[in-house]
């Protein structure tokens, strides 16, 4: 199955005859996804399918594509921005591949209080770097009814919801790149709704993209610019997550570690930052790492410094031979953030 999926995101973005034809085969599966999109978001603006409501205002940060836009680090400073303001809130997500069924309280107060694998490992890493609750459920409504009950929030910042219209909410922010593969829906490529579906969106966050991205938008929606920025190296010492400058990494030898949708980002960025990548491990997004991975990762921790993703460290973090692995932290920078968050805050 792994490999299948391997085989269409290469379709995505087709360099050999073999990916262009996979693509062509996949179009008409495109062509049938796109319609049930259509009447499925037909009959949530029509009031055919309800959507819940809970006690507390609702801001979705969401995106077009499959992964690679940052939904997570834009989740985590929309809410960090929100609690600056004395709002008290609750980050809700999905919890994409979690073994634990239902509402899962991931972590409160900066500390995780589950494993990656029954929160799932974008949620525990928002747990160790956002104080307030954080929690994850199928139903994302149960999940945002659970924390207004036990935490008593008044604002959730859900997580990657711009798709999950069972939640209602009072404003969505949508996440752009500049992504190629962003032509065709899926599985031909990697776009989950067409770009008409934007009209739901209070504004558009345009991260790292160029003006081809910010001029293809609706001319009436409100357009901010961001950007994804290194700025610190972290490591687990006894337990607890310390930080380190990035200088650490100016001229050091480094094997890069990443279980994402855009690996060659994470290791430009590495470069960017001074790093000399000697060599790479690359796995699917969401990896679930086992004990043969494990063993070759701590061979190569024997003869290089093994850097990976914030998301890796927090399943990568104890396991054995790992004990030098150090992780890239990655914030959002937006341009006029002030008046982003004042927008989707209004009435």
């Amino acid at each position: 199955m792994a490999g299948l999926a391997t085989a269409v995101e290469r379709a995505w973005k087709p360099r050999t005859t073999p990916e262009r034809a996979l693509r062509a085969l996949l179009v008409p599966a495109s062509v049938a996804y796109g319609a049930v999109v259509q009447v499925r978001n037909a009959l949530y603006d029509t009031g055919w399918l309800g959507a819940a409501r809970v006690p507390a205002r609702v801001l979705s940060v969401g995106n077009l594509t499959v992964g690679g836009t940052g939904k997570t680090p834009a989740a985590l400073w929309l809410a960090q921005a929100l609690v600056d303001r004395g709002r008290r809130v609750a980050v809700v997500a999905r919890g994409y591949r979690k073994r634990r069924v239902g509402v899962v309280v991931v972590g409160v107060d900066g500390t995780p209080l589950v494993s990656p694998e029954d929160g799932g490992d974008e949620a525990v890493m928002l747990a160790r770097r956002f104080r307030g609750p954080v929690l994850t459920g199928e139903r994302r409504a149960d999940a945002a009814r659970e924390a207004c009950a036990r935490f008593g929030v008044d604002t959730v910042v859900l997580d990657d919801g711009f798709q999950h219209r069972a939640l209602a909410r009072d404003a969505d922010l949508v996440l752009l790149g500049e992504e190629p593969a962003a032509r065709w829906l899926l599985p031909a490529g990697s776009l989950r709704e067409p770009l008409a579906s934007l009209r739901r969106a209070r504004a558009a966050l345009v991260v790292g993209g160029g003006d081809a991205v910010w001029s293809s938008l609706p001319p009436d929606l409100t357009r901010f610019r961001g950007r994804l920025q290194p700025d610190a190296v972290v490591h687990v010492e006894a337990g607890t997550w310390r930080e380190a400058p990035l200088a650490a990494l100016a001229g050091t030898p480094v094997v890069a570690v990443a279980g994402i949708v855009s690996p060659e980002r994470f290791v430009a960025t590495l470069e960017r930052c001074g790093a000399r990548v000697t060599g790479r491990f690359v796995f699917p997004d969401h990896h679930a790492y086992d004990a043969a991975d494990i063993a070759d990762l701590a061979r190569a921790a024997r003869v290089g410094t093994l850097v990976t993703t914030e998301k890796d460290l927090v399943k990568l973090a104890g396991r054995p031979g790992l004990d030098g692995l150090r992780a890239l932290r990655v914030t959002l920078a937006v341009e006029e953030g002030d008046r982003l968050v004042d927008l989707l805050e209004a009435a």
